[in-house]
C-alpha cells in the first residue's frame, strides 16, 4: 500500500471529484485512476463507485476512510 494512493482517496472522498482530487495533488487523471485501482487491488475490495457523472464511496469506501485518515495522521505526526 503506497502513502501517496492514501493521500488520493481521502481526497477523492472530500472532493467526490477524480479530476479535482488529482489536480490538486498534480497528477494527471490517468493517474489519478490509476492509483485508486492499486489501492482497490491492494485492498481486494472496491473503494469507489464510478459513474461518467458522478463518484461516490462503496460501503467499504467509507468503511476504510477513517483508517486511511488515521495512517496519514500518523505519518505526520512522526515526521514532527
Amino acid at each position: 500500500m503506497n502513502i501517496e494512493h492514501l493521500i488520493l482517496f481521502v481526497r477523492l472522498a472530500a472532493t467526490n471529484n477524480f479530476s479535482l482530487a488529482g489536480k490538486e495533488l498534480g497528477l494527471s487523471p490517468a493517474v489519478t485512476s490509476n492509483y485508486i485501482n492499486k489501492l482497490e487491488e491492494a485492498l481486494g475490495v472496491r473503494l469507489v463507485h464510478r459513474t461518467t457523472r458522478k463518484v461516490s464511496l462503496t460501503g467499504d469506501g467509507v468503511a476504510f476512510l477513517p483508517h486511511a485518515e488515521e495512517v496519514l495522521a500518523n505519518v505526520e505526526a512522526a515526521r514532527a
